[in-house]
């Protein structure tokens, strides 16, 4: 009996162990996988440190890539998020967040004629005009989730066009009761509304324009040939001086 008490407490301590070895690989995979299947875009992860006791922790380094047919490298750059997990139901089919805090995001928005990037991950998603969203895979069965607060604090906004980008902020945004507990929502689900109030946050900021940016780099360009024309005036002043100094050290010899 004692032997079995023995083994049995050093089966739950490996056990334990192990949990907490795996636990962060475990998200930070979940993470990647389900987020590139919903966005159909690479979605990684630097590192996770949530613990399997608390729940609670962040994300670092959690990176959007842009869409196909876009330029800028990411869509999103998230840095760090604060999170808070019902450990509890990890491994059941609703998985319960009780919060994602995301401070200062870079959001590179790229702007096209007629979309842009933002809305280009949301027609991934399914939520865009005229789509209809997945009913297979890791976007519509299998895991369900419920993000009880879910706010994007601060965010920058890098407006970016084929000719020029600018600076910008967008205010905060902030969604409670993502799905309920009795009517949890796909991973996809989830996305899709984040991604439509996020497009709508931007759409109506004041953002740059194309013909902002265009005017930016007219007005930089403009700045470039002021600079070089006083450069050359100021070589030529200097030419002229080393002229008259040359000339008169040969007067100076007769």
């Amino acid at each position: 009996m004692k032997k079995l008490l023995i083994g049995l407490v050093i089966l739950i301590v490996v056990t334990v162990g192990v949990v907490f070895y795996a636990f962060d690989t475990i998200l930070k995979g979940g993470i990647e996988t389900a987020g590139s299947s919903v966005l159909q875009t690479d979605v990684t992860v630097g590192s996770v440190g949530v613990s399997p006791l608390s729940g609670s922790g962040g994300i670092q380094q959690l990176r959007i890539a842009n869409p196909a047919g876009f330029n800028e490298p990411y869509a999103m750059e998230l840095g760090g998020l604060d999170v808070a997990i019902d450990t509890g139901s990890v491994f059941s089919d609703v998985i319960v967040i009780d919060r994602i805090i995301i401070e200062q995001p870079v959001i590179t928005y790229e702007t096209r004629i007629t979309t842009d990037n933002i809305r280009a991950l949301l027609d991934n998603i399914g939520g865009g005009s005229g789509q209809q969203q997945p009913e297979n895979g890791a976007a519509g069965s299998g895991k369900r989730i419920v993000i009880r607060d879910f706010q994007m604090l601060n965010p920058q906004v890098r407006v970016a066009s084929a000719i020029g980008s600018a600076d910008a902020t967008i205010p905060d945004l902030r969604l409670q009761n993502i799905g309920e507990e009795n009517a949890a929502v796909t991973v996809a689900e989830a996305g899709r509304q984040i991604f439509e109030a996020l497009s709508a946050q931007l759409l109506n900021a004041n953002l740059p324009s194309v013909e902002d940016l265009r005017e930016r780099v007219d007005e930089g360009v403009q700045e470039l040939r002021d600079q070089a024309e006083q450069q050359v005036e100021e070589l030529e002043d200097q030419l002229e001086e080393e002229v008259e100094n040359l000339q008169d050290r040969v007067r100076s010899l007769f």
